[in-house]
């Protein structure tokens, strides 16, 4: 192994790190900071090259943010909104397909590029909407749950997306029957991980339980993770997907909240995760943007018009006011995870361009970076929020009510 991979290590995890809590500092989310760190070690400055072994570690950082998701993911918990939020989440996916293949066919001139360019601006990232809604004190209300279920309908529709795409490539095309048969057989796999897997994990993990050497905790799990990533692969389904269903079945695990995400998340955000995201602005081709910078502001303008049309205006078809409808359009605006690892899938597999890859990276830079600006405006005129209770809380400044519903602080209603 040539010493290069480890200086490359070094300086990713350091430099997307760093990067990332300044940008935290400044007000926006780590991802753009740990994706500017890429750019800054690559394209930029040539400290970092790709390569196949370097690759392959960066790639471990998707297994385990979608492992992350879907152990935070408690389907039991939105059941009251499971709903309203499947139906806008469906919305938004199919305007944003609908979009982006538009987008891409008449600009680009292929159908195979719009399909490539509507799958890859199909997901919201959840967790940047979660944290914008959480430091504007909003989590706790009837539009933070609504959210929350359209995110894990809209995690669950990326992964079918990403799944019919990775077979996609690698059949070399897709017939209308092999999209309904991939569909059955995802949906089967997700039931079986969701209803037997699920108890079978629970079990096998519950034997652990009193187990002297404490890694254990995080060893059985992580075999648990890598032996359906591993199982998702033979049947033709993501890596990804295996992974966040093994997330899912041991999200109701005693051991989950306790023992299992913690170490989880020391593992995935202390190296992989960061690693992954600084490793896929490496690849962008910078000077794309002289070229394509057109494209770019089309496909940010095309990409949040159509999650403020499916989630926002959809919406008034439900209980939600006018108010909500143009928070929950615009909480869905951000795109991230999703969208990175389909167009770094699609520049591996060699079906896309350097530079239509760097369009795709930088529409998701611009869509983290804006969504919290139009939060703030559309929330700049409310008198009061309420909890999950629909009880008014009293006007704090935002920081501050953030950092209460952070901690768990119960308010008094009492006066």
């Amino acid at each position: 192994m040539a010493a290069e991979i480890f200086l490359g290590i070094a300086l990713l995890l350091v430099a997307a790190k760093a990067f990332g809590w300044i940008a935290e500092r400044i007000g926006i989310s780590s991802l753009v900071g740990e994706i500017s760190a890429g750019v800054v070690l690559g394209p930029l400055l040539g400290l970092v090259t790709p390569d196949p072994f370097l690759a392959q570690i960066a790639n471990l950082g998707v297994i385990f943010l979608l492992f992350l998701i879907g152990l935070s993911t408690n389907v039991e918990e939105f059941r009251e909104y499971a709903y309203i939020g499947s139906a806008l989440a469906m919305g938004g996916a199919f305007v944003s397909l609908a979009l982006g293949f538009l987008l891409g066919y008449f600009i680009l001139g292929s159908v195979q590029a719009g399909i490539f360019l509507g799958i890859a601006i199909i997901s919201t990232s959840t967790a940047i909407s979660v944290r914008t809604l959480v430091e504007a004190g909003e989590f706790h209300s009837n539009i933070g749950r609504t959210l929350l279920t359209a995110g894990v309908a809209d995690d669950i529709i990326a992964i079918l997306a990403l799944a019919a795409l990775s077979t996609f490539i690698s059949l070399g095309g897709v017939q209308v029957w092999q999209i309904f048969t991939l569909f059955l057989a995802v949906l089967g796999f997700i039931l079986l991980m969701l209803t037997a897997g699920a108890r079978a994990v629970g079990w096998f993990i519950s034997r652990f339980q009193r187990a002297k050497d404490e890694q254990m905790l995080i060893v059985i799990p992580l075999t648990i993770l890598f032996g359906i990533a591993f199982l998702s692969e033979q049947i033709g389904i993501a890596a990804v997907t295996g992974a966040f269903l093994a997330g899912v079945a041991m999200s109701k695990s005693p051991l989950t909240e306790t023992a299992i995400i913690p170490k989880a998340k020391t593992i995935g955000y202390g190296l992989f995760i960061p690693i992954f995201f600084a490793y896929s602005s490496i690849l962008l081709d910078i000077s794309a943007f002289s070229t394509s910078y057109m494209l770019v502001i089309a496909l940010v303008v095309v990409g949040l018009l159509a999650k403020f049309i499916g989630c926002g205006l959809l919406s008034k078809a439900t209980n939600l006011n006018g108010r909500e409808q143009k928070i929950m359009g615009i909480s869905m605006m951000p795109r991230g995870e999703y969208s990175i690892v389909i167009a770094q899938i699609m520049l591996t597999a060699g079906v896309i361009t350097s530079s239509f890859y760097t369009v795709v990276i930088a529409f998701v830079v611009f869509s983290i970076v804006i969504t919290p600006m139009l939060f703030k405006m559309a929330i700049r005129d409310v008198p009061v929020t309420t909890n999950k209770y629909h009880i008014p809380l009293p006007q704090l400044p935002i920081r501050i009510h953030a950092e209460r519903v952070r901690k768990g602080r119960k308010y008094n209603f009492g006066g």
